[in-house]
């Protein structure tokens, strides 16, 4: 292998992380767009219910002055309590649409965190069995040419994420040939 295999390598997982990132972001915006929508269908409807609930009140009361003059005292005061057991039936209506939408909501979310822990958790490896060598481990690695982080990993039982904290590597970091890599802290 040569230098330039290596380089396209570390571009390839620079790239796969770029498309993690994008496909998060992209299902943190169609969450946050699922979202809204129902919140806009929820407010329209409640929009159309109240409409139509004060159109009922008004001609409720143009009906009952319309009729005060037939209609007695007692009348009105049916009509009254019919109109005040109808506010309260619409209130309940109302909290019992807000909660159902609020409980929508979280059941969304909750999938939403269980689908984010499951990639998460499925994206973790357990690192590789470690090889069987002498009795001594070596402390440092000497990179060879056509090495990579990954595959030195690989061979002294480490995790890529380890190797890169004991040398402090950024993910962006190269190696090169000749250069002695930490395998301890």
């Amino acid at each position: 292998m040569t230098d330039n295999d290596f380089v396209w390598r570390d571009n390839y997982s620079r790239t796969n992380d770029n498309i993690k990132d994008k496909f998060e972001s992209y299902e943190n915006i169609r969450y946050e767009t699922a979202i809204e929508e129902l919140r806009k269908k929820h407010s329209r409807f409640l929009k159309i219910v109240t409409a139509v609930f004060i159109i009922f009140v008004i001609l409720l009361v143009v009906i009952i002055f319309k009729s005060q003059k037939l209609a007695d005292k007692h009348q009105v005061s049916v009509i009254e309590k019919r109109l005040d057991r109808l506010e309260a039936e619409f209130t309940s209506l109302k909290t019992y649409i807000a909660s159902k939408l609020d409980q929508a909501i979280k059941e969304m979310e909750r999938d939403r965190n269980k689908t984010t822990t499951q990639n998460s958790t499925s994206e973790k490896t357990p690192p590789p069995a470690q090889k069987e060598q002498n009795d001594v481990k070596p402390k440092v690695h000497k990179v060879q040419p056509g090495e990579t982080l990954s595959r030195i990993s690989r061979y002294h039982g480490l995790t890529i994420k380890q190797l890169r904290d004991y040398n402090n590597l950024d993910s962006d970091s190269l190696i090169h040939p000749g250069e002695e890599l930490k395998l301890t802290p």
